[in-house]
């Protein structure tokens, strides 16, 4: 029988699966979103000589405990996670130190964990690792209780920040014989005019962003090309409560969304294919069904809270004995 890795993190993941086989810095109700940086660090290496692996979440978290451990001569034990690529800048000095000081402790570490199958080659190509030091761990949707929402009022809905391509969303918009409500932040910059039939909402709660979804007909998510993983949190959160789902096909959508399937995917900043995708559902409602209760049985069965601690765990372990050999 192979010996299972110790693992400190800094993540407050509460999953009995990951909670019986991990220690975290968070204590008692904590979050990592409630601690200093320095705290974390700190926590993170008082603690490290008892544990095999140190798990950190983030980015942030993750560049200033590598580096310390580097400057101090300290074997990292380091697996980072949530690691998300920002946009490229290669002429901002800030974006070059920042990028070398990753490529650093990427290299000193033991592994990073990635939400996607292609961020595998795009962060080993920015961080100039080999593919072997990355393993992809599916996400999971939040939603507790999986349920099928037959009941909708026909809206067509759109929620979320990160890379989204409301501009190709907007252009599809007047072939869309339905409401579109647009839910985003207030960075956005939307054009003065809107089409008619679109609703704008800015940072509702997320109590409200739920009832939006369960009140929809579609669910879309457009995105950007991006070598970021983004959309999965709206994009599973729909499915769990069965509502079929239209997507970019992109760094976080090809793994979870088979096409024609458990949803449909279309190809980025195709404004006409959007809006035909979206019509297609609005106008077929057996397709619809069928879209959404395959994803449904997904969300009830490989992408839970347990099987995704249950891969992650898979992930680490084999990263370590990987490392060990």
């Amino acid at each position: 029988m192979q010996t299972q890795a110790t693992i400190l993190t800094n993540m407050a993941f509460h999953n009995a699966t990951w909670q019986d086989a991990t220690h975290s810095i968070c204590r008692d109700n904590e979050t990592p979103d409630q601690l200093p940086a320095g705290l974390q660090v700190w926590r993170l290496l008082r603690l490290r000589k008892k544990f095999d692996v140190v798990v950190t979440m983030g980015a942030r978290i993750s560049l200033l405990y590598g580096v310390f451990c580097a400057c101090c001569g300290l074997t990292s034990k380091q697996i980072m996670t949530e690691v998300f690529l920002d946009e490229k800048k290669p002429h901002s000095p800030l974006w070059r130190l920042k990028t070398a000081l990753f490529r650093l402790i990427s290299r000193k570490s033991i592994g990073i964990l990635t939400n996607s199958s292609p961020e595998i080659a795009f962060i080993a190509r920015r961080f100039a690792i080999p593919e072997e030091k990355l393993r992809f761990v599916p996400m999971y949707s939040t939603i507790a209780h999986p349920e099928l929402v037959e009941t909708n009022d026909g809206t067509v809905v759109s929620i979320g920040r990160t890379r989204r391509d409301v501009p190709t969303l907007l252009r599809a918009a007047p072939e869309i014989p339905a409401t579109i409500i647009i839910v985003t932040d207030r960075a956005e910059q939307l054009p003065a005019s809107l089409p008619p039939n679109v609703e704008i909402m800015r940072e509702i709660p997320i109590a409200e962003t739920h009832a939006l979804l369960r009140r929809a007909a579609v669910v879309v998510v457009p995105l950007m090309p991006t070598e970021r993983s983004t959309g999965q949190v709206v994009m599973f959160e729909a499915m769990a409560l069965g509502k079929p789902v239209v997507a970019t096909r992109t760094t976080g959508t090809v793994d979870y969304i088979r096409d024609g399937e458990n949803g449909l995917l279309i190809e980025p900043n195709d404004a006409p294919a959007l809006a035909d995708a979206l019509n297609r559902l609005l106008a077929d409602p057996a397709l619809a069904h069928r879209l959404a209760t395959a994803a449904l049985d997904n969300c009830r069965t490989d992408w839970t809270a347990t099987a995704h601690a249950q891969n992650k765990l898979q992930a680490i372990h084999s990263l370590w004995q990987q490392a060990a050999q």
